[in-house]
């Protein structure tokens, strides 16, 4: 059976498929070429799962997704104060490939090329005389680094960093005015070589996702354990991506997404929730910034229809799983007759109970039903407890419910401890707003159930509720 987070990135992709506007970036030779219907999705949550959709295996060139990572690698280098002294962090308001400095000319951010070419430059020797085996050493640090990040080895596609090079006048003109500028500290061919070559990397959604979630998870890779960077150098990171990440183009994104994001020409972006989950989006067609457009259109209805807009989180929104247990050492109910004790205490090992505690969001609600999903062979009825959790949002709030039909199609039975109403609250409050489509959802959940069968105020009440299911299996034996 598909999951509701399938589900949910199945119908957003169905919703945006057929927006075809914009154009393939014409002059790099190599990207005019490919081709326009390619579009993919990923989510990589906080402990490396992965969701994708469409083309998400297709591999297409990182481009300027490329920027926050050697920004990073600069800044693990050298140091904030350094870095920070040749690199601005200010929005431009510009185009990506606008020449632009600040007054005391420094790129006015790492986002923009010539923020960019300048963040490689320090990748290389500080001297005038730097050659090819040099930019080669620093490429293959760039590639191990952009590796760790992704979780597994990327290479570089030829094609395109020949084609970049045999195009890129404007580049060459951004790093030749750095020079005169006295700004570099090396060769500025070398630089814009380098520049290049990471440009040229290639990449999946999947690959991006999971740069996401290590940018979430403060430099760890949840795929592999790796600290790729520390949690200090993540959070310039967010926030240099919040401001600057989408150009020109970043004040509409943060206010309509809110997700700090970086897009490249290539048709990539990748995009992040802090401390939860990364996304990456794959399709060729640009707008006007330089921007996919349904890359851009995804993310709104991700941010939109799932609640991942940063500024929706007030608190931490991950829930946890306080304790899972069965009810082997509990008690009977004491209302049954002598018999259907007797067979309640052969099965009590398979009415689990789950306690989550905090406050329950999309990223919350994903990983408790995995689990569930995981665990489903080793219960007949499992009872949800939430006593402890704050907040339910829309989106989690259907996840939840939905429990109850994946087990009623698999023959088992889900009950749902709500002692203070948290989840009739929600329904109650966004039953008309549209926040959250309930995807698929049987009909009962569409609309205000205020019975909402199955949830009960007191765990005594869900047992109950969970030994009626297991008598009624063996009445029908």
């Amino acid at each position: 059976m598909e999951s509701l987070v399938d589900g949910y990135l199945r119908h957003i992709m169905d919703e945006v498929r057929d927006d075809r506007s914009g154009n393939v970036a014409d002059y790099i030779p190599e990207l005019a070429v490919v081709d326009p219907e390619g579009y993919g999705l990923s989510l990589c949550v906080h402990d490396g799962y992965t969701y994708s959709h469409g083309d998400s295996s297709a591999t297409f060139t990182i481009q300027s997704v490329s920027k926050p990572l050697t920004y990073a690698m600069a800044l693990r280098k050298h140091g904030v104060t350094a870095v920070d002294a040749k690199i601005g962090v200010e929005p431009s308001g510009e185009a990506f490939n606008e020449i632009s400095v600040d007054d005391r000319r420094r790129p006015k951010n790492p986002m923009i090329n010539a923020g960019a070419i300048f963040a490689a430059s320090m990748l290389l020797p500080a001297s005038r005389d730097v050659g090819r085996v040099d930019v080669e050493a620093a490429f293959a640090e760039i590639l191990d680094f952009y590796s760790g990040c992704a979780g597994r080895q990327l290479t570089m596609d030829e094609e395109v960093y020949t084609s970049e090079s045999a195009t890129g006048s404007r580049n060459r003109a951004i790093a030749y005015m750095l020079d005169s500028f006295g700004a570099l500290e090396t060769d500025p061919d070398a630089a814009i070589d380098l520049y290049y070559r990471q440009c040229s990397i290639r990449v999946t959604t999947e690959d991006l996702a999971g740069i996401g979630a290590t940018i979430a998870n403060g430099g760890l890779n949840p795929r592999t354990g790796r600290m790729v960077f520390s949690s200090e150098i993540a959070q310039r990171l967010l926030s240099v991506m919040t401001t600057c990440g989408m150009y020109d183009g970043a004040g509409d994104w943060v206010t309509s997404v809110g997700l700090p994001a970086k897009s490249g020409v290539g048709g990539g972006i990748l995009a992040v929730l802090p401390g939860q989950l990364g996304i990456g989006v794959y399709s060729p067609r640009l707008d006007e910034h330089g921007n996919s457009v349904r890359g851009v259109e995804t993310c709104r209805h991700l941010s939109k229809d799932l609640g991942l807009h940063m500024f929706n989180v007030t608190r931490e929104s991950r829930v946890t799983i306080r304790s899972v247990y069965d009810l082997a050492d509990t008690p009977v109910s004491a209302e049954w007759s002598e018999r259907e004790r007797s067979y309640l205490r052969t099965c009590r090992d398979k009415i689990r109970v789950y306690e989550l505690q905090g406050d329950l969001t999309f990223a919350g609600a994903e990983s408790v039903q995995r689990r569930l999903e995981a665990d489903i062979d080793r219960y007949t009825v499992v009872i949800v407890e939430i006593s402890r959790i704050g907040v339910i949002d829309a989106v989690a709030r259907t996840m939840v419910l939905s429990i109850k039909r994946l087990l009623d199609d698999s023959g088992r039975r889900a009950a749902l401890v709500d002692p203070d109403g948290v989840v009739r609250a929600s329904v109650i409050r966004h039953r008309a707003d549209g926040t959250a489509p309930d995807l698929d959802a049987p009909a009962d959940l569409k609309g205000f159930d205020p019975a909402l069968p199955h949830v009960h105020a007191t765990m005594e009440d869900a047992v109950i509720d969970a030994e009626t299911f297991m008598l009624k299996h063996y009445y029908d034996q």
